[in-house]
């Protein structure tokens, strides 16, 4: 009678641990819409800066020949913090031939009038080429020397 007692007891356990549990959430309900007038007291602010001259200096790229990686430096010249920016890069041979050209945008926080570095990946994957004014290795055969120029399109601020 107790193992009857006890296998009702475990069977019945069983059965509500067992038991389905509804795991969806309820259907969420988006507040209702601001009126106008609350709206008319948000003010956007315009944070992408047309660059002029100066506002962002750029200067001392490296990318020595057996780099994956290039560096340069960004100094903020403005009065705001720059949180981006947009920038065209150009690479050349020592005639003036452009090798290579890129856009892209560097994510970097820099307070007024403070310098931060930039490094991305390399457009040589192959290291057959190097910065002019980098070190070049006693051993480098059949490499080219490239030079670079540096745009600033965009400047994007707090």
């Amino acid at each position: 009678m107790k193992i009857q007692a006890a296998l009702s007891a475990l069977i019945l356990v069983a059965s509500f641990a067992s038991a389905r549990q509804n795991t969806t959430r309820r259907l969420h309900v988006a507040d209702a819409p601001q009126s106008n007038a609350e709206n008319a007291s948000t003010v956007y602010t315009d944070t992408i800066v047309s660059p002029e001259a100066h506002s962002v200096d750029i200067n001392g790229y490296d990318k020595p020949l057996r780099s994956r990686r290039e560096v340069f430096f960004v100094t903020n010249n403005v009065t705001d913090t720059v949180a981006a920016i947009a920038y065209t890069i150009k690479y050349y041979d020592t005639q003036r031939r452009m090798l290579h050209s890129a856009s892209e945008r560097a994510y970097i926080e820099i307070p007024p009038k403070e310098t931060r570095q930039v490094n991305k990946k390399s457009w040589d994957p192959q290291f057959n080429f190097y910065f002019v004014r980098s070190a070049v290795p006693q051993r480098a055969e059949k490499v080219t020397p490239y030079e670079v120029t540096i745009t600033v399109d965009t400047i994007f601020t707090r």
